[in-house]
């Protein structure tokens, strides 16, 4: 029942979230700068539209430059690499491929007939699992087009309700006051104060993060002698928000290239540096996420490795929702609540 609830609700427990955290910047304006409400609710929605469109517009004006550069320097590489697969297909490939014909020759006619049934069950397995692959892929595509204007409009629901709820919030405020409980009330504010300084210790901890391994991505760079090394640092401090791929997405495919071209000494290096980002990061995330929410890095490293040891990878991403969820409930003293409420 919860879950079919929360469906139909989460775009205004989003609004909500996003009306309280906006709420001291309007109520600011209102009474310093004597700014009605709604002008006020205006101006810091779009100001924080206006802000986030400028990031998107920055990261895709990023991203076309890189292009452009690769596009420049594509012909060369393609050549390059034409040029190994050759030298690849000559020396490495067509030999094995006269042994194998030499040996398949002398074995018994058995043997030949049985060798060719496998093969041809292996060629035939693996061509329905690439028919199955796509056309399951193909079956999502009305899903994944539909995905888009539903978003667009969920975003506009979220936006609308963002505005009215901050537009209202004194009022929202009064109400609930009036209708709930003093000590349910106490422990949404307690609840609020928290969740509000966890994740704004979590957002520093991340901007920590992110800007240690953009400089250390740049230093790395400019040591290797590459191009666009601020262009690429600044690219790789963008995806490094991703969660578990982070500037994995843009290291493994270079290493990879560059080593199949015969570029090793870059390939070395970019091995290098991209393993002292991911021991670093490694390092000092714990500290510096317990340092920004308030947790105990021993409790934080316990709580990294459990998650890892449950859920995979995908525990690097719960592990900091975790450690938000518990330092909240501390703050908000529920625990103790809940053993008085036990205990009584």
């Amino acid at each position: 029942m919860t879950k079919f609830t929360i469906i139909y609700i989460y775009p205004f427990i989003i609004a909500f979230i996003v009306a309280a955290m906006l709420n001291p910047s309007v109520t600011y304006l209102e009474l310093k700068w004597k700014i009605p409400r709604t002008v006020a609710t205006i101006v810091v929605i779009s100001v924080i539209f206006l802000l986030f469109f400028g990031i998107i517009v920055f990261i895709i004006n990023e991203i076309i430059q890189g292009m452009f550069s690769l596009l420049e320097k594509l012909p060369d590489y393609l050549q390059s690499l034409v040029k190994i697969m050759e030298t690849i297909l000559n020396e490495q490939i067509i030999p094995i491929y006269q042994n194998i014909a030499t040996l398949f020759k002398s074995l018994d006619p058995s043997q030949q007939t049985a060798i060719q049934e496998n093969m041809e069950n292996f060629l035939e397995n693996l061509t329905n699992t690439g028919t199955k692959i796509i056309q399951t892929a193909i079956g999502q595509l009305p899903e994944i087009v539909g995905f888009f204007p539903n978003s667009i409009t969920i975003f506009i629901f979220i936006l609308l309700a963002t505005f009215m709820m901050t537009k209202d919030w004194h009022n929202l405020s009064e109400k609930l006051h009036h209708v709930l409980p003093q000590n349910i009330l106490a422990f949404i504010s307690d609840l609020h104060k928290g969740t509000k300084k966890a994740f704004s210790g979590y957002i520093r901890a991340q901007f920590i993060l992110i800007f240690v391994s953009a400089v250390q991505i740049y230093m790395g760079l400019v040591i290797l002698k590459v191009d666009h090394a601020l262009t690429i640092a600044a690219i790789a401090a963008i995806v490094d928000l991703l969660p578990v791929i982070g500037t994995g997405i843009i290291f493994v495919p270079w290493i990879l290239y560059t080593f199949i071209t015969g570029d090793f000494p870059l390939t070395i290096g970019l091995s290098i540096l991209y393993m002292v980002v991911i021991i670093v990061r490694q390092m000092i995330e714990p500290k510096i996420l317990s340092a920004s929410i308030g947790i105990n890095p021993l409790v934080s490293l316990i709580i990294l490795f459990v998650t890892i040891q449950l859920w995979g990878i995908a525990g690097v991403v719960i592990a900091p929702l975790i450690l938000i969820s518990v330092y909240v409930l501390f703050q908000s003293g529920i625990f103790i609540k809940l053993f008085h409420f036990i205990k009584g």
